[in-house]
């Protein structure tokens, strides 16, 4: 199960074949110490090595680190909410503060890795159709897999950076390293595609040791997210719909998701997997697993201990999503104890000022059999069933099939333990979804910016402004409606392609 982990520090063979220039005499000399494209592409195995290296790229590091995806996904993700508060580490905070500049490293590093999926993606495509010793239904899957990594990181792009550069081929020429910017609708389109296409020829499931790639439920899932996200309800019901019959379920223990201990379950949709061996390289990661560092920078919001605490149910004992996602001040509140210490003697002895604080647990690495490292094992689910049932809920909602839609969102809540919802109408349940079950649901699980965003953004029902001013989020005053809803385009893109065009307010 951590294949990929043990292999994923071989060489990025696709990475090595860029453009190196114009001079004739240059392109003619060969390097007998490199792979060449003529050289890699003939057997199944070199495009094996190349589909590890798309997965490397999609984790967002040379050596698959968990710090790489923790820097460069989780916390550029996360460090917006209205659920979450940062610290310290500058970077962190000025992503956290909404103060973005066209130099900061972490934006840059996520457009530079997503850009890298992208090439990486593209060079399967192109190469692997013409491998004639590889049979054709491998072909498929090979193609499918790099057309659904492509649509999944332009798909990023888009929403991070506005206006980004469409890129579906190699380059070919030196005029095809400057690009403009393609119109979000053309982006849009291909993204529907490459996910259909990839829906179309994806297996259902993998072996044992290649669990972690993606799947046809993948692919569904992710085409109608692509839908929702436009506003598309009926073909977004009609996708995820589709998902439900694939035999996917709610897992019964909330925590368990979180633990390390149960991964690759039947609520998994898609994971990234990660190990604590070290073997070649550090290894870091989100989840550090010692109560003493363990969100050392990311505390919970008030506004997101107010929410917790109203998850409860019907007895009016928390939830069991409340003791799976956060450590509180409370009996139930079944955690590892730092040296025998209970939560109020930790963080007293530690000089955290004695006040009713509320921490993250999920994702961290509580179990009483852990060794004493810095590094946790934890897989990340980048989607997963009760996602798919929420989004679900919610393109029935907006149709005003409210009734149904309830169904769904009660599901995920009777797993929780919460109690179940009655009769709310539209706008209620509406407002259920986006303010209550969401962020409880999907905390610390990169969803609630792309949340805030698609519903307030860009003025969108008065405006995300005024949410994360109602919510008391620190910093709120530096929101500025139709532009902090996404970061600038990186400074050295900008440098190297005068084609492409800052967004507005960052030059």
């Amino acid at each position: 199960m951590k294949y990929f982990n043990k292999i994923i520090s071989l060489l990025m063979v696709t990475w090595i074949f860029t453009f190196l220039g114009c001079d004739e005499n240059y392109l003619e000399v060969t390097n007998p110490n490199e792979l060449t494209p003529d050289q890699f592409w003939k057997t199944e195995a070199d495009v094996d090595q190349a589909i590890t290296s798309l997965y490397a790229c999609i984790a967002m590091g040379e050596w698959s680190e968990q710090w790489d995806f923790n820097e460069h996904y989780f916390m550029v993700q996360e460090a917006r909410s209205d659920l979450t508060r940062w610290q310290t580490w500058q970077p962190q905070q000025a992503i956290s503060e909404y103060t973005y500049t066209p130099s900061q490293y972490m934006e840059r590093n996520h457009w530079k890795w997503l850009y890298r999926t992208i090439f990486t993606a593209n060079q399967i495509i192109e190469n692997v159709e013409g491998m004639g010793d590889l049979d054709a239904s491998k072909k498929k899957v090979y193609i499918a897999e790099a057309k659904f990594a492509r649509a999944h990181s332009h798909f990023l792009l888009l929403k991070n950076f506005g206006d980004i550069i469409l890129v579906t081929t190699l380059a070919k020429t030196p005029d095809d390293f400057y690009k403009k910017q393609s119109p979000a609708a053309d982006v849009w389109a291909q993204i529907e595609k490459d996910f259909s296409d990839a829906k179309a020829d994806l297996p259902t499931s993998w072996e044992d040791k290649w669990l972690g790639r993606v799947t046809k439920g993948t692919a569904t899932a992710y085409l109608g997210k692509a839908y929702l996200f436009q506003g598309k309800w009926t073909e977004a019901e009609t996708e995820f719909k589709l998902v439900t019959g694939m035999g996917y379920e709610l897992e019964s223990d909330y925590f368990s998701l979180f633990s390390g201990l149960n991964e690759h379950n039947k609520e998994s949709i898609w994971e990234i997997n990660f190990s604590s061996i070290e073997e070649g390289g550090r290894v870091e990661s989100v989840n550090i697993p010692n109560l003493a560092s363990q969100y050392q920078s990311l505390w919970v919001t008030e506004w997101g201990k107010q929410l917790f605490l109203t998850d409860t149910a019907a007895d009016g004992t928390f939830s069991n999503r409340f003791y799976g996602s956060v450590v509180y001040d409370d009996p139930g509140c079944d955690v590892w104890y730092w040296q025998g210490m209970t939560y109020r003697e930790f963080y007293t002895d530690k000089g955290v000022p004695d006040e009713d604080r509320m921490f993250w647990k999920k994702w961290a690495v509580f179990r009483e059999d852990w060794p004493h490292k810095s590094k946790g094992d934890v897989n990340f689910y980048i989607i997963r069933y009760a996602d798919v049932l929420l989004m679900l809920a919610e393109a029935l909602n907006e149709q005003g099939k409210t009734p149904e839609a309830i169904g769904y969102v009660n599901q995920v809540r009777g797993r929780a333990g919460s109690m179940l919802l009655g009769t709310p109408d539209q706008a209620q349940l509406r407002e259920h979804i986006r303010q209550v079950e969401r962020p409880l649901e999907f905390v610390l699980e990169t969803t609630r910016w792309d949340d805030l965003v698609r519903w307030y953004g860009f003025g969108k029902d008065g405006g995300l402004s005024a949410i994360l001013t109602a919510h008391n989020r620190y910093s709120a005053e530096n929101f500025i409606d139709n532009f902090s809803e996404i970061w600038p385009i990186p400074q050295n893109e900008i440098d190297a392609n005068p084609e492409i065009v800052q967004n507005p307010g960052y030059n």
